[in-house]
């Protein structure tokens, strides 16, 4: 559980970051290539959230 709360901090900091970066730019300087890679790291923090759940999932039916 500890992973799935450190990937919902880390893709919810990305995600408050680029909504930043995109509001601070006002001379449309951000690069595509700068919002791909956030988009990808907030992507693969889902990644190891849904990975995670399905392990909870597997486990909470093993034992009940």
């Amino acid at each position: 559980m500890d992973k799935v709360l450190e990937a919902i901090k880390e893709a919810s900091t990305s995600v408050a970051s680029l909504l930043n970066d995109i509001a601070e730019d006002e001379n449309n300087d951000i690069k595509v290539f700068e919002i791909e890679k956030d988009i990808e790291y907030i992507k693969d923090q889902i990644t190891i959230i849904e990975n995670n759940i399905v392990r909870i999932e597997e486990k909470s039916q093993w034992n009940g």
